[in-house]
């Protein structure tokens, strides 16, 4: 199991926003199917921080089932459309770069109602990938990419783990633990059993039954960490300063004009992908219960879109219609006050 384990982690990469893995149900999934006649657009970003420049194309898609992290919750209809949102990046257009092919490199990129961005609202930008980074997407510097819901690059895989692999990385760390925990034990016997019968005791065992015991302690550790943190459903990168860590959340309300949108703020220390354990855990294990402890399988999903924690996206939903409400009568205020100069002329 530790030598499958950790074939598959070097064989499965962890997925990036230019190669997403192959979508899977989400764990708590109810098929939910759009009205007929919905609507998606596809929203071409012409700079990667200011959202004001963004144009709009709408395209009929045919009804079919949505995902249950786009899918609408009642205080939400009178806000949000019941549609995924697409966005169409070209990264010449935005990086202000001259072409040198008349093609134009596009990346298309699924975009729910919520999603993590910058203060201003504006969309996490990779100036290094050209592309839009989902949420609990970060790049690497070491592979030089940005990898899906990144927790670490771990040096012993040369590579990253991320949503695709993180089950088989946690499942290598456990079956080594417990190994490594079975020989301690075993040699514990072996050398008391040596003692009782006042034989001359073989260095090796000695030898063995330290390095049984510094890596049992050590990766039991860093097996109880995973573990918690899984059920938690945080990754390490955002397990560093959880408690003080804040997330400016867009909250878009017409998906057929990009503009229409309100930025809310989440508390310190709260977790937006909190689902509770049972869910935390299959998120990452899996649905089928008998495939949890063996190398293989999926994590539900597609690696893009992540459903929040309900109370806490109906109240930043709130948040952000009233914070765009606000910004939107101060706009409209200081146009008025321009204005007022002009009628006196």
């Amino acid at each position: 199991m530790v030598l499958s384990s950790y074939t598959r982690i070097v064989i499965q990469k962890p997925g990036s926003p230019a190669q997403p893995p192959k979508s899977t149900p989400p764990s708590n999934s109810t098929p939910v199917y759009a009205p007929s006649g919905s609507t998606s657009s596809t929203t071409t970003v012409s700079s990667p921080s200011t959202p004001s420049t963004a144009s709009t194309r709408i395209a009929t898609s045919p009804s079919g089932p949505i995902s249950t992290s786009d899918q609408l919750r009642p205080m939400e209809n009178a806000y949000i459309k019941d549609i995924t949102t697409t966005i169409s990046v070209t990264s010449e257009t935005l990086m202000g770069s001259t072409p040198v092919s008349n093609q134009q490199t596009r990346v298309m990129i699924p975009m729910s109602s919520t999603v993590i961005s910058k203060r201003d609202g504006g969309l996490r930008w990779c100036d290094r990938c050209n592309y839009v980074k989902p949420d609990r997407c970060h790049h690497c510097s070491e592979c030089d990419k940005c990898v899906l819901k990144m927790d670490h690059h771990c040096p012993w895989v040369n590579g990253c783990v991320g949503y695709n692999n993180y089950k088989f990385f946690f499942l290598f760390v456990l079956y080594t633990a417990l190994y490594s925990d079975f020989i301690f034990a075993a040699t514990i016997a072996i050398i008391a059993q040596q003692l009782s019968d006042k034989e001359d005791l073989d260095i090796q065992w000695i030898i063995l039954l330290i390095l049984a015991f510094l890596f049992g302690i050590l990766l039991t550790g860093f097996t109880l960490v995973h573990l918690t943190s899984m059920l938690k459903n945080r990754t390490t990168i955002e397990s560093i300063s959880h408690r003080k860590r804040q997330y400016h959340v867009r909250v878009q309300f017409d998906a057929n004009n990009p503009l229409c949108y309100g930025v809310a703020t989440t508390r310190q220390g709260e977790n937006l992908w909190d689902l509770g354990w049972s869910d935390n855990w299959k998120s990452v294990m899996g649905t089928k219960w008998w495939l949890w402890f063996l190398p293989f399988g999926s994590p539900p999903g597609d690696g893009l879109v992540y459903p929040y924690n309900p109370p806490i996206r109906d109240r930043l939903i709130e948040e952000a219609r009233i914070n765009a409400q606000i910004n939107e009568d101060r706009i409209a205020f200081r146009m008025q006050q321009a204005q007022i100069p002009r009628l006196q002329t």
